[in-house]
């Protein structure tokens, strides 16, 4: 979705929502080559699991955290993560509840 509905929050909470990315920080595109999210960074997958854990709504113990710029890319990533990795010709099954995309 479109995060602009939330612009107004955020103008108001001004100052005490910036971030500061030092420069040296994700010169390059892989953070962790072994990672199967391998632009994912490790402070940022720990901070996800600590909000889920604060607030209760998921367990992230033993499972992939898996990042994307949109619900298209969301679920791409999530595909690709769990389509199997042995040398198969065999297309994977998708299953998905209305609505859905292609």
């Amino acid at each position: 979705g479109d995060p602009t509905m939330y612009e107004q929050f955020w103008e108001k909470t001004g100052e005490k929502a910036t971030i500061v990315i030092p420069g040296w920080q994700s010169l390059s595109y892989f953070s962790d080559i072994s990672n199967v999210c391998w632009f994912l960074e490790a402070e940022f997958a720990g901070e996800v699991r600590r909000l889920h854990k604060l607030v209760g709504n998921a367990n992230t113990d033993d499972r992939h955290i898996v990042v994307g710029t949109g619900s298209t890319q969301l679920y791409m990533a999530a595909l690709y993560a769990l389509a199997p990795t042995d040398t198969s010709k065999q297309p994977i099954r998708v299953v998905s509840a209305a609505p859905f995309y292609s």
